[in-house]
């Protein structure tokens, strides 16, 4: 396994770290977004909002089921290939990348850090409202990283990934954890009420996340 922790400070240009968070999320979602590949409503979803997302296209992994996985600016992602958390206290996140595999770490960080790498989803004239949720639910990770550590929604301190971001037919799964707790939010703009609710966890990042994407 190699692991590799990477420092980014952004003490003399902290404006911009706001714009580096958000953009690792996004990255962190993508790597992990797949589906079903004999579900033809999800495979279908899927392939809907792969082609809404720039430098994205969908690439199938037969593991025991065939799944759909995303091939972002020319990496392939599979549940192996890299696993990112991150790490904020003010203007410093510390970010830990590993993978079987050296060259995917040196790749993913090279997304990650390069400007020309900006995540732009949501494309077209008319984007899937799924990424209007999927926008709450970054801006939310950004700003509870921002809060005060005594506060019980804040994610200052504490160590945030994407463990997982599945279709299933209509909605996305997003399983994420909060130093080790597995939370899963389920986001689903088809719905009425509800747009986003907890699936699993009990955490009250969790719970601020998903009224963040509650109130759009």
């Amino acid at each position: 396994m190699v692991v590799e922790e990477v420092r980014y400070d952004f003490e003399d240009h902290q404006r911009y770290a706001d714009d580096f968070v958000r953009d690792l999320v996004k990255l962190m979602i993508i790597s992990k977004m797949n589906s079903p590949a004999r579900n033809k409503a999800s495979r279908e979803y899927f392939e809907k909002l792969v082609s809404q997302m720039e430098g994205c296209e969908p690439t199938l992994v037969k593991y025991g089921q065939p799944l759909f996985y995303v091939k972002y600016r020319g990496l392939a992602f599979t549940d192996q290939k890299v696993t990112s958390q991150f790490v904020r206290n003010g203007h410093v996140i510390d970010v830990t990348m590993e993978s079987v595999f050296g060259e995917f770490v040196k790749t993913f960080d090279s997304l990650a850090s390069a400007s020309q790498s900006k995540v732009r989803w949501g494309a077209g004239e008319k984007p899937d409202p799924m990424f209007a949720l999927l926008d709450l639910f970054v801006d939310a990770v950004c700003r509870l990283s921002l809060l005060e550590p005594s506060s019980p929604d804040s994610l200052a301190g504490k160590r945030f990934g994407i463990r997982n971001t599945g279709i299933v037919r209509t909605s996305l799964h997003l399983e994420f954890l909060v130093d080790g707790r597995l939370n899963i939010v389920e986001l689903n703009p088809a719905k009425r009420k509800k747009k986003a609710e907890i699936l699993f966890g009990d955490s009250e990042a969790a719970e601020a996340m998903v009224r963040s994407c509650r109130s759009d």
